[in-house]
Formats: structure tokens, sequence, C-alpha cells
């Protein structure tokens, strides 16, 4: 009697194994795989049986795309370059003309010193002073030439409207016509960059000269 009973313990224990094994092979993740991988199989199945002709216009709708993709990405990139080059001269002409409205307010100071100059030149007993401006004068134009300040010379220069304004035409025999006799204000550069015309006298040549020119025959030689 207590081995039949002892079997039949054997029995119901098993039976308890095997129901607590099978809600575990039925769980929802073990389902969802095997439906994900039944639609995978679908849709290899679909791809294959496309038609060639559909699978080419796929193709080169993709391909279409790629360039479409790849030009957009080669005028980004030029696009980029340009603003990094303009934005590289902007710095570069900031550093360097970021004083011009400054400078070109100084040069009147400087006119003024040299006019102070010349008057104290003018009295042989203002040597001091005369010194003194001098050596002002002298220090003010070398802090200004470290900014890239500096004159440019014009007397016996031709004429040129980019850089001179004529303030007088004057009759000369001993200068070329259209050359500068004399310099008014003096002109400055800062760097490349005109930062002040200078005010000139330009050459002509005498009224009589032009005249006898003008009532030449003309001569034709043979």
């Amino acid at each position: 009697m207590t081995h039949k009973k002892a079997s039949t313990h054997h029995k119901e224990e098993q039976t308890i194994d095997v129901s607590h094994k099978s809600p575990k092979d039925s769980s929802p993740e073990k389902q969802t795989e095997q439906k994900r991988a039944g639609e995978t199989s679908a849709d290899i199945s679909a791809g294959a049986q496309e038609h060639p002709e559909t699978l080419k216009a796929r193709l080169d709708q993709i391909e279409k795309e790629k360039q479409e993709l790849y030009d957009r990405l080669l005028r980004t990139m030029a696009d980029f370059d340009n603003h990094r080059k303009r934005v590289s001269k902007e710095k570069e002409d900031l550093l360097r003309y970021g004083n011009e409205k400054l400078c070109r307010e100084l040069l009147p100071v400087i006119d003024n010193f040299e006019r102070a100059l010349e008057q104290a030149e003018n009295s042989p007993h203002n040597k001091a002073l005369r010194d003194g401006i001098e050596m002002i004068l002298k220090q003010f134009m070398t802090v200004l030439e470290k900014f890239g300040v500096k004159q440019f010379p014009s007397v016996g220069q031709p004429f040129d409207p980019n850089k001179h304004e004529a303030m007088v035409h004057q009759e000369s025999n001993e200068h070329e016509e259209n050359s500068v006799i004399s310099e008014f204000q003096k002109g400055y550069v800062l760097h490349d960059r005109l930062l002040r015309p200078a005010l000139v006298a330009v050459a002509k040549k005498p009224a009589e000269i032009s005249q006898a020119e003008e009532s030449a025959p003309d001569v034709t030689l043979h």
C-alpha cells in the first residue's frame, strides 16, 4: 500500500511540472518573435516576387534622391566655405581699418602742429619752442605709423585724381603740364586705403604758349 501511494505522488509532481512549463512556452514575447519572423518571411517572399521593372524604378528613385542629397551637401559646403572666407576678410579689415575714423580725426591736429612749427622756424628767438614742437610732431607721426598711417608725396608727381584734389591750376614754364606744383594740405593713407586726399596746385601751360600751339599750321611731310 505504501509503494502505490508513493507512485501516485510521483505522477502528481510530473503533472505539476508540465503545467508549469506550458505558460512559459506560450509567453507574449515568444509570440511576438514568431509574428515578426512570419512578417519578415512574407516581406522577403513579396520582394522576390516583385517585378524587375518596379525594382529598377525604385533603384532609380533612390539613386536620384542620393544625387540630390549629394548636390545639396556640396552647395552647403561651398556656402560654408564662402562664409568662412567672408568672415575672415571682415575680421582682417576690422583689424587693419578699424581705427580709420579716429586716424582721420587726428589729421587736423597734425596740420596744426606743422603750422606751429613753421611759425616757430620764422622766429629765431623761439628755438626751444621750435625744437619742442618738432619733437612732439615726430612722436605723434611715429605712433600713427605703427597703425599704418603715412603721408604720401605729391609735389613733383603727376596729378592723380584718386589721391589728389586740385584746388587751383597755375601757369608754369618750369613744371610739366598736369604735374603737382605745391601742396595746400598733405595727403595720407591708412595701409593701402586713402585716408585723406592731398589738396594741391596743378601746373598748366602758359596762355601764350597754348595760343601759339593752336595757331601753328599743320605741316604735312611728303
